[in-house]
């Protein structure tokens, strides 16, 4: 049989022959991609077997002997190299396929011939002269593709802003752009075939491993170095070192990669600090505080050995901190805060739980010394500090106590330290205690009014009331005073003068104030007149918060979120924070345009202690509250009533208005109307209700003034 009729018979079988040597020689083409093996190997075969049957000179043979044959052998060939490139087979293992093409066909064909005629010879002359055309096209297509990879990833690489470079299995510089070179500072030139040993670079020991590995197991290596450069600038680099393989699959090359990442390893570190230290003195707080503490804790067990952890509470700094303001007492904390850490040892954790509260742990000691360490710690808190001019005294209350003497795990002994110091508070501070079992059973008063209050403020037992304030002249309810209740599950509706003063030394104070101001915005918009003004609604401030400094600032920024422009919302004071704002120096409406911000501002318990007629008209006060003292002696033709008299005409002359508070009887009620008073409230109309009680309250009086 002819060879390119025995080509076009056998079609099937050849292929079918000739894959599985394909996949021998290129077992990565298993699977989807041994559909495109026949197609590719078919249109070869069939351009061989026309090849032959086509007349070609001798000038054409000699071509095709050098690969240089007319398309459509330089098609098929070209596309044939091309689709083995993309698959990314080798050069060798494509003329492996192309010559176990060659092997299966003419061992195929001889074993069907007997003996070959001289025209059968030269049949199977011009199919070798195709198989090499065919070999010669793709090895053509195969490089041109290849040298231009080569072009573009090295044209990519020299324009990369990210240091790049290529390596031979012992580390010399094969390869590096220009990122690279200008890092290191060193020319080019001056790199190529040296190792980063020889350029004597700060990573090449790191540099020489990674290259070493790489080689050795052939996998791809991720490092992070932290690099000096010559200038002193410090860089982390995030680098990849890819093995390049040869025909034989052996490591030829390294290529390293560089990502430039100390921007986001300084936002990392940043991050993390900002998790674990104290924003404001630098020291751990309380998420690093008791990691520590449970490490501490592990190394004790295993060494057999104590601990102590100290609570400390600083005595009078919130008085300094009102009386100076909030940022001088920011200062004063970190003074405080170099103090302590002056009295440790660099093995022991010294950190900030909140406020004014700090903790202690002191490794392997025992109880003397952890009271020594303490009492120590005391004398140094009691030293004056320097506070912008001030000279401001503190001192502490120090609870301790041992593990594993009063506690074998960190929450005990959190709580124990914890009822320690409260035990020095209960007994007028400035000492040190250390922990007893008697403390267990002993929670004060003031502890546990603390800590069922904490717990009142995530369980929603606190609850606005409002009083009504008639107009004295019309009898109609002109506005109405937000006051504070408490549900204990226990002792029933508490006022706030019994609770109110825990929050002196937590951080409660400001988010009961927060809740007291969003009820009453909410119920001053809420109860609008029928001009569609916002009603107005008192509230008492607390006098441990508003000699601060800030608290104007504070009150104007939670009155803007609620709605300051249409709320009407007043601010009582006691004379005693009034003469306290004095005193620092700040007058709110100087300072921050207090009056133009819609929040108002009045004095409560007025007429009983000496004041400044000056001072309430300096600071633009809207209104004065008479003390209930002073209104249950009125309309008895005594004292009481010509001091009710005169300050009722001293405040009209300096056009503040007057409210009575604790009005119960029609004489008290007659009595202020004749001397000019503006506004009552008390008993003799409602006493103080609940938000949706009120609603009715304030419906049914605008009814019947409107009918």
């Amino acid at each position: 049989m002819k060879l390119a009729q025995f080509i076009q018979t056998e079609t099937e079988q050849l292929l079918e022959d000739w894959e599985e040597a394909a996949l021998e020689i290129a077992p990565q083409l298993k699977g989807k991609e041994s559909p495109a093996l026949r197609h590719h190997a078919r249109s070869m075969l069939e351009f061989i077997a026309e090849d032959i049957l086509s007349f070609q000179t001798c000038e054409e043979s000699a071509r095709k002997a050098l690969g240089k044959g007319n398309a459509p052998a330089s098609d098929i060939g070209a596309e044939y190299g091309t689709r083995r490139f993309q698959q990314g087979l080798s050069m060798l293992q494509m003329v492996q396929e192309l010559r176990a093409l060659r092997a299966r066909v003419t061992r195929a064909w001889g074993s069907e011939q007997r003996s070959c005629t001289a025209k059968e010879i030269d049949e199977l002359v011009r199919f070798n002269e195709a198989i090499d055309q065919l070999i010669a096209n793709s090895v053509s297509s195969f490089s041109a593709f290849k040298e231009q990879e080569t072009r573009l990833i090295e044209t990519m690489l020299k324009a990369s802003l990210d240091p790049a470079a290529i390596f031979d299995p012992d580390g010399r510089h094969l390869f590096l752009n220009k990122a690279m070179a200008d890092l290191v500072d060193v020319p080019q030139s001056d790199m190529i075939g040296k190792t980063p040993r020889e350029l004597g670079l700060d990573f090449a020991a790191d540099c020489h491993d990674a290259v070493d590995t790489t080689v050795t197991i052939g996998q791809t290596q991720r490092r992070e170095w932290h690099h000096c450069l010559p200038s002193g600038r410090e860089l982390d680099f995030d680098c990849y070192f890819v093995p390049v393989f040869n025909d034989q699959n052996e490591v030829e090359a390294v290529v390293k990669t560089s990502r430039d990442i100390t921007e986001r390893k300084q936002t990392e570190d940043q991050s993390w600090r900002n998790a674990n230290f104290d924003s404001l003195t630098g020291i751990p707080n309380r998420r690093l505080f008791l990691d520590r503490l449970e490490q501490t804790l592990l190394e004790a067990q295993r060494k057999d050995s104590s601990f102590a952890l100290l609570f400390i509470d600083l005595d009078r700094f919130k008085q300094a901190n009102d009386q100076l303001g909030h940022k001088a007492g920011d200062r004063l904390l970190r003074l405080v805060t170099e103090r302590i850490s002056a009295t440790v040892r660099a093995m022991d954790t010294v950190a900030r739980l909140g406020g004014d509260e700090f903790t202690l742990i002191l490794k392997e000691t025992g109880r003397e010394g952890a009271k020594q360490a303490a009492e120590t710690l005391l004398v140094s808190l009691e030293r004056a500090f320097d506070v912008d001019s001030h000279r401001v005294h503190l001192s502490g209350s120090i609870g301790v106590t041992l593990f594993p003497d009063d506690g074998k795990d960190a929450d005990k002994l959190m709580h124990n330290a914890d009822q320690a110091m409260y035990a020095a508070k209960e007994h007028g501070g400035q000492q040190v205690q250390v922990y007893e079992p008697w403390m267990a059973q002993s929670e004060s008063e003031h502890m546990r009014l603390n800590r069922e209050l904490d717990d009142a403020l995530r369980e929603n037992q606190l609850e606005v009331y409002y009083q009504p304030i008639i107009d004295i002249r019309t009898g109609a309810i002109s506005g109405a005073e937000a006051l504070l209740r408490w549900h204990h599950p226990v002792r029933g509706l508490l006022s706030p003068d019994v609770f109110l003063s825990v929050t002196e030394h937590s951080d409660m104070t400001d988010s009961i104030t927060a809740y007291v101001l969003e009820q009453a915005v909410t119920c001053s918009l809420r109860w609008r007149d029928l001009n569609d003004q916002a009603f107005p609604v008192s509230i008492n401030e607390s006098p441990a918060s508003f000699v601060t400094r800030t608290l104007v600032e504070e009150w104007r920024e939670r009155l803007t979120q609620a709605g300051l422009d249409e709320s009407r919302i007043t601010l009582e004071l006691t004379l005693a924070s009034f003469n306290d704002i004095r005193a620092s120096g700040l007058n709110p409406v100087e300072r921050l345009d207090l009056a133009g911000s819609r929040l108002h501002l009045a004095i409560d318990e007025f007429g009983i202690e000496p004041f400044s007629l000056f001072a309430l008209k300096k600071f633009q006060m809207d209104s004065v509250k008479i003390d209930r003292e002073l209104i249950k002696e009125a309309g008895q033709g005594g004292d009481a009533d010509r001091i009710l008299e005169g300050v009722i005409a001293m405040a009209h002359a300096i056009e503040l208005q007057v409210v009575g508070v604790g009005v119960e009887t029609d004489e008290q009620l007659q009595f202020l109307s004749r001397a000019g008073c503006d506004y009552v409230q008390g008993f003799l109309f409602s006493q103080a209700l609940r938000q949706d009680d009120f609603d009715a309250l304030i419906s049914q009086d605008r009814q019947e003034k409107a009918s």
